[in-house]
């Protein structure tokens, strides 16, 4: 049966007991309602009738009264009277014997009857006879008294009958109010029945579906609805669960191509060399190789579904990739980058206590969708043993090979100090102009060997820091001091800015010094004649900022990554500058690390520079 159909036979059902309901109730009405209409036509009308008789015998036996008393009335209008009267009577007795329905009501009708005849027949004698007066008080008003006591004996077997039809009407009712609440009580319990059975039969099946479907969209693909009916609910039942065998087979078919692809991702991953962790954003990991476990010192089913933060407590590797991790999440939020690596060198002693060198790369994957949220992190330890050994024989070659160079360039430089001593001789001016340009190419030459020797000591970590308490004016001053001559030479004036609430901090203050030197001869090398230059020493958020500020050119913004690379030098129109190695900035950026502090540039073409610098403020 159709659902349409099952839906309409339930309302044709209610409708069918309310029907009957209804029909009960009209056929007991109707009982109750014929009931006083027999009532009215059988017995009361009998006792109007015998009462009308009553009546007609009295006024009768009054005016055969008013006959006896001869002259004082007119005997033809009371004659007339009789008559009407007597033809009353016979008409009101007709009446009560057409209504006959109790029992001795006929007897007592047949009685009256022949009393009236014998009445009649006296007061036939009454208007022919001389003794009317006699006739009248010894017969007739006996008579007449006899007729009215038969009336109200009819009267009277009527009224007993009316009582107790009545009461049979009463009953009759009664019963009829008893059997159609009953009616509509069960009437009632079957419709709410059937309104509450009714629509869960046709619900319960969907709550299943529903239900069924949740579980499906959770994953569950087994679920299967019985199928009892050919109703619109048993097809969506049928059409459900082959929806369900599909989804089931479906899935089976790609959690073997996703097992197949995780297992050959993994087996990718396990077979690269290079130690490889991978977190999820909650920094639990997720997988690793064996090269990852091997540098880690971690068993691979002691690394995977841990956190980064629990296994670096007591590892000093897990720790630093931690460290990167988060060094990265913080350069992420301020550059705004896809993907922030963060890369940087660790020594681990693997093997025989021979130390191995790995690059740190920390890569923050990033939904595509949503730029904000991170999928997790990718942590890369790369073996770079070879190329840090060849780089450390590089740094050492540099370093003896510079130290070696400035022997002799240092002998050199003095035996031309000496051909310009007069003491020794006069030059003539075409010498003397050949040995000035061989001492500034020999001074050159010993300027970048001695650079050549500075980069070397950081890159072997040989750099040794004096701190002591130094005051920012003292360094200004003591860094503008071997730039006089330059600066009256081209009319430079120098605006020292120090800020009064920088207290003395704790630095190196030749390495420092040599910093600012760096930054100040760059700028007189670009301001123009009669420009002018600002040192500024202000305290900025805990820390010193130190900062050079020109006039100059100014650096184009794609150039601002190359100014603290080493060997580069970069001019106003972002070409390079052969004059020197272009190591100065570098050494800056090296020494101002190792201090602990942070360097920088700010520049626009034709706006000017400002490099600057910044030192923790140590105060002991």
């Amino acid at each position: 049966m159709k659902l349409r159909t099952q839906i309409f036979s339930g309302f044709i059902f209610i409708l069918i007991l309310f029907l009957i309901l209804a029909g009960v109730s009209i056929y007991y009405l109707e009982n109750v309602g014929q009931a006083s209409e027999r009532i009215l036509e059988e017995n009361y009308s009998s006792v109007k009738a015998a009462e009308e008789l009553i009546v007609s015998l009295a006024k009768i036996d009054q005016t055969l009264a008013k006959i006896c008393l001869g002259s004082n009335y007119n005997e033809d209008i009371l004659t007339q009277i009789l008559e009407r009267e007597k033809e009353i009577f016979s008409s009101q007795l007709e009446i009560c014997k057409s209504n006959i329905s109790e029992v001795g009501e006929q007897q007592l009708l047949n009685k009256l009857s022949e009393q009236y005849l014998d009445y009649e027949g006296q007061l036939y004698d009454f208007n022919h006879t001389s003794d009317r007066v006699g006739l009248y008080f010894s017969v007739l008003q006996r008579k007449n008294e006899i007729l009215r006591e038969t009336c109200s004996n009819l009267i009277d077997l009527n009224h007993r009958a009316l009582s107790n039809k009545d009461r049979l009407v009463q009953t009759l009712y009664f019963n009829a109010k008893v059997y159609v609440f009953i009616i509509l009580i069960v009437v009632l319990l079957i419709s709410g029945l059937a309104i509450y059975k009714f629509p869960q039969m046709i619900v319960k099946p969907i709550l299943d579906i529903t239900e069924k479907i949740k579980r499906v969209a959770d994953g569950d693909y087994r679920q299967q609805i019985p199928v009892d009916s050919d109703t619109e609910l048993g097809n969506l039942s049928k059409a459900f669960n082959v929806m369900s065998v599909k989804l089931k087979e479906f899935e089976e078919s790609n959690l073997e191509e996703l097992k197949a692809q995780k297992t050959r991702i993994e087996t990718i991953i396990k077979s690269i060399t290079d130690g490889l962790v991978i977190l999820n954003e909650s920094k639990d990991v997720i997988l690793a190789n064996d090269a990852a476990s091997e540098i880690l010192g971690i068993p691979e089913k002691l690394l995977i579904g841990n956190n980064a933060r629990e296994l670096s407590r007591d590892n000093s590797v897990m720790r630093s990739l931690l460290d990167s991790l988060e060094q990265s999440d913080t350069g992420n939020q301020e550059t705004d980058l896809d993907a922030e690596q963060s890369k940087d060198f660790i020594k681990i002693e693997l093997h025989e206590g021979k130390p191995e060198f790995y690059t740190k790369d920390v890569i923050n994957v990033q939904d595509v969708d949503n730029q904000n949220k991170s999928l997790g992190y990718i942590l890369l330890l790369k073996n770079v043993t070879y190329f840090k050994q060849s780089d450390e024989a590089k740094t050492n070659f540099i370093a003896v090979a510079s130290h070696e160079f400035k022997t002799p360039l240092s002998a050199i430089n003095m035996c031309l100090m000496l051909l310009q001593d007069k003491r020794f001789g006069t030059l003539n001016p075409e010498q003397d102009e050949i040995v000035v340009s061989m001492k500034s190419e020999v001074q050159r030459l010993i300027k970048m060997v001695s650079e050549l020797l500075d980069i070397s000591k950081m890159e072997t970590g040989n750099i040794e820091l004096e701190k002591k308490l130094v005051s920012p004016k003292v360094l200004i001053d003591y860094s503008a001091s071997p730039f006089e001559g330059q600066l009256n030479e081209k009319k430079i004036t120098i605006e020292k800015v120090i800020d009064p609430e920088v207290p003395d901090f704790m630095a190196d203050t030749e390495k420092i010094s040599w910093v600012l030197i760096n930054f100040l001869s760059n700028a007189i090398r670009y301001t123009p004649q009669g420009g002018k230059i600002i040192m500024e020493a202000k305290r900025l958020n805990g820390k010193v900022e130190f900062a050079v500020l020109d006039k100059g050119p100014g650096i184009a913004k794609q150039h601002h990554s190359e100014v603290f690379q080493r060997f580069v030098q970069i001019t106003s129109n972002g070409a390079k500058n052969d004059k020197g190695l272009g190591l100065g900035l570098a050494i800056s950026k090296e020494v101002i690390t190792e201090h602990g502090g942070d360097i920088g540039v700010r520049s626009e073409l034709g706006e000017g520079s400002r490099f600057f610098f910044t030192l923790p403020l140590e105060t002991s």
